[in-house]
């Protein structure tokens, strides 16, 4: 059974942003959310969260726009024991679906449970980096490449923080629209979870101007007590070469640094961006991403699939 939403907000404190009532309000543009709580001795332990959309007839589990991870989280030690009790009253209670695929958290370990259950696993890596508490070590761990495109930006371009959200998306969109792409989330989704971000002091729009207050480049980062992800930006091709995106990075970086533990550049499946997020000295860190088809026909279109 799903949780009641209400007795759920109670324990926004103690949920990472992605899990944040709030957040999911926000982001569930076309579904719902819903989560399905682990309890013991009175108290609840360890919830699941997802997101339900339908198509065609068909309910399916996916990712909701903007969102790193959900899934499994826990508020006590995750021992051995408990995780599989935990994982198998989840696997038992979630929604009947003809799809899944969902992002688990890093503190998400042991997944064999979903794999006696039909479900595989995929390993993913995000980019961070684990200690803030020195800015001048972490800008020093920079590649040389890096170190310069940030001393050059700095020259030209002024880092201003607290862009609009209307601004931000036509930025985002423009710069998209060169490319002949589109963005993935719609206007009104983003404004309602940027103003939420704002509203809970966990997010903030950062941008560089030039001397003509032109902007080159915004980054719209959020945070919770463990981390800042770098959620989304633009920096247009033809300001690119101006370093401005390092210069973005660098910044949030030092932003990080005084609210929260670590910063995680979310990783990329674009093997440049991905080695661009390397030559900032980060760590990868893995998480699974969980997935089990349940539909018959789907099970038949997936396995011909390659041959098309």
């Amino acid at each position: 059974m799903p949780m009641d939403k209400e007795q759920y907000k109670l324990l926004d404190d103690k949920l990472p942003i992605f899990f944040k009532s709030w957040w999911l309000d926000a982001v569930g543009e076309g579904g719902e959310w819903l989560a399905v709580a682990f309890e013991r001795n009175g108290s609840v332990e360890s919830v699941f969260v997802c997101f339900v959309k339908r198509k065609c007839g068909l309910r399916y589990i996916v990712m909701p726009p903007l969102t790193q991870f959900l899934g499994e989280y826990s508020f006590v030690e995750n021992t051995l024991s408990h995780s599989k009790m935990a994982s198998e009253y989840f696997i038992g209670n979630l929604p009947k679906t003809a799809f899944t695929a969902i992002n688990m958290s890093h503190t998400f370990k042991y997944w064999t449970p979903y794999l006696w259950h039909g479900f595989q696993q995929t390993t993913r890596y995000s980019l961070k980096i684990n200690d803030l508490t020195d800015i001048d070590h972490v800008f020093d761990n920079f590649d040389e490449s890096k170190k310069r495109n940030i001393r050059k930006a700095a020259k030209s371009l002024e880092i201003r923080q607290n862009m609009a959200g209307e601004k931000f998306y036509d930025f985002f969109a423009a710069g998209l629209r060169e490319k002949g792409q589109k963005p993935g989330f719609s206007r009104d989704m983003f404004l309602k979870l940027h103003s939420e971000c704002v509203a809970h002091n966990a997010g903030t729009i950062l941008y560089a101007v030039d001397s003509e207050n032109v902007t080159h480049g915004a980054l719209f980062v959020v945070w919770d007590d463990s981390a800042m992800y770098a959620l989304t930006y633009s920096f247009p091709d033809k300001y690119r070469a101006s370093g401005v995106g390092d210069l973005l990075m660098f910044n949030a970086i030092k932003l990080a640094a005084t609210v929260t533990k670590s910063f995680d550049f979310e990783g990329s499946m674009l093997e440049g961006v991905e080695q661009s997020y390397q030559r900032f000295g980060t760590e990868p860190s893995e998480y699974y991403q969980i997935s089990r088809i349940s539909c018959p026909l789907l099970k038949i279109w997936h396995s011909f699939r390659p041959l098309f």
